[in-house]
């Protein structure tokens, strides 16, 4: 599978268009196009995901955390944490799975079972994203047990949506055990500055088409110009307009993988003044022109 656009929601949270109700669970697995350092930028969804690498290196960065995921190793992204994903080395080949699941695949909301270890687990702001390794003994059984459902998935074989979910269950109690110190401290939840640049970033892909400003993009959070300059690189490490261009980049791949607009008409339906400016941004960002990424 190839990720070029993802498919948001109204409230530009990422949709999982493969979960199904009946069975919410989701493996993804990925092999990004080679030449490209961004492979998914900053968005969100609700439900929890655990990543393993096969090959290569990647480098997953979240509002407080940047890890390099090598080979062998994983991490788990809580549900609703801002993340996005790099490779580090665009020109070596990267393969990773991703896992994604509903929190009432594991038990019905409101249960036992759902108070007791999954709210604390999945509501803990002190647990965004948890870097696995082989040498933690809980961590490399967590690595395993996504090694087997991996597997499971793919062979198809008779019962294994009960085994998996019974699975899952294991892993979630190990994860709950090498995050339990997180998870039984207390700490200040900081939710205003995140819902604010959310709103911003909602903004921003709600009307990447048009010519808008900095002064509009501090307004749909009802902040100043300096106060969203202020929020962008605290939590994200770039200007708003670095994140505008990143974001019309993304839609522009995938106009040009899968339709046949010229680069000229997809330069305009993403927002940039003229085609020229699109071809000096798209290869700052992609390491190539819109031309040749669309014939490779």
């Amino acid at each position: 599978m190839f990720l070029e656009e993802l498919k948001m929601t109204s409230h530009k949270e990422e949709e999982i268009f493969e979960m199904k109700q009946e069975y919410p669970y989701v493996i993804r697995r990925i092999t990004p196009l080679a030449g490209r350092s961004l492979l998914v930028p900053w968005h969100w969804h609700q439900e929890p995901e655990f990543i393993t690498v096969k090959e290569g290196v990647l480098e997953y960065v979240t509002l407080d955390k940047r890890v390099f995921i090598r080979q062998g190793e994983g991490v788990f992204v809580n549900a609703n944490v801002l993340h996005q994903l790099f490779t580090p080395s665009p020109d070596v080949p990267i393969y990773y799975d991703v896992h994604m699941f509903q929190r009432e695949f594991a038990a019905p909301a409101k249960s036992l079972i759902d108070t007791k270890y999954l709210a604390p687990l999945l509501q803990c702001e002190a647990v965004t994203l948890v870097h696995l390794g082989p040498d933690s003994p809980l961590q490399n059984s967590i690595l395993d047990k996504l090694e087997r459902l991996a597997r499971w998935e793919k062979e198809e074989a008779f019962g294994y949506e009960l085994k998996s979910r019974n699975l899952l269950s294991e892993l979630l109690l190990e994860l709950f055990e090498d995050q339990k110190e997180n998870i039984l401290k207390e700490q200040e939840p900081c939710f205003y500055s995140e819902s604010r640049l959310k709103t911003m970033l909602i903004y921003i892909q709600e009307h990447y088409m048009e010519n808008i400003s900095l002064e509009d993009i501090a307004g749909a959070a009802h902040i100043g110009e300096r106060e969203c300059l202020r929020c962008f690189q605290k939590m994200l490490h770039i200007t708003p307009v670095a994140y505008l261009n990143s974001y019309r980049i993304q839609v522009a791949c995938g106009l040009l993988r899968f339709t046949g607009d010229s680069i000229v008409e997809i330069a305009m339906k993403t927002g940039f003044s003229s085609g020229s400016y699109f071809g000096k941004i798209f290869r700052r960002h992609m390491n190539c022109t819109p031309k040749e990424y669309r014939k490779n």
